[in-house]
């Protein structure tokens, strides 16, 4: 193949990879047609819910918040209906001393999405999990590490949250 012949495989390339759909993650933007949404959270000022406001928004959606108490609001369609997010930890593995050396990490979330007051998406669980290897050398560094991991999967739940709502709007 002669290097003139080569810009256009890669075009030839690209032009396929976009055809098929591909996407790169935590690059989507909900399609969706939703302009606005109400959002009954169970914890309006977590870090999850931050996150989630933010990618709808990003996407170009209205956002309308609500406690779970008050009555939906007549003027939105679409009701994401978010419960209290969880974290669990438990033991993987265990070292030599009879520790735990590993740590599975799950966080999960329950969700529904209302419209007209029709599920659309019934009451269902979501979660995320991770492994992670605890360091009995390096305890500061353990709970650096556990930060960046749950905000990691905070963010893959929201990408989940986001998809399910596209796949039901849809």
């Amino acid at each position: 193949m002669s290097y003139s012949q080569k810009p256009y495989v890669f075009l030839i390339f690209l032009i396929s990879l976009n055809s098929c759909g591909y996407s790169l993650r935590d690059n989507q933007f909900l399609v969706a047609n939703l302009d606005s949404i109400q959002l009954q959270l169970a914890q309006p000022g977590s870090e999850f819910s931050r996150m989630l406001r933010r990618d709808l928004e990003v996407s170009g959606v209205q956002t309308v918040l609500s406690d779970l108490s008050q009555e939906p609001n007549a003027e939105t369609e679409h009701e994401l209906i978010v419960g209290n997010e969880e974290i669990s930890n438990r033991p993987v593995t265990i070292n030599s001393r009879a520790r735990a050396a590993q740590y599975e990490m799950r966080l999960s979330i329950e969700v529904a999405l209302k419209k007209n007051q029709i599920f659309l998406i019934e009451p269902e669980a979501l979660f995320v999990d991770r492994i992670f290897f605890e360091d009995i050398q390096n305890i500061t560094g353990n709970q650096e590490e556990i930060r960046i991991i749950s905000s990691e999967m905070r963010q893959d739940l929201v990408s989940q949250v986001i998809r399910r709502i596209e796949s039901a709007i849809n």
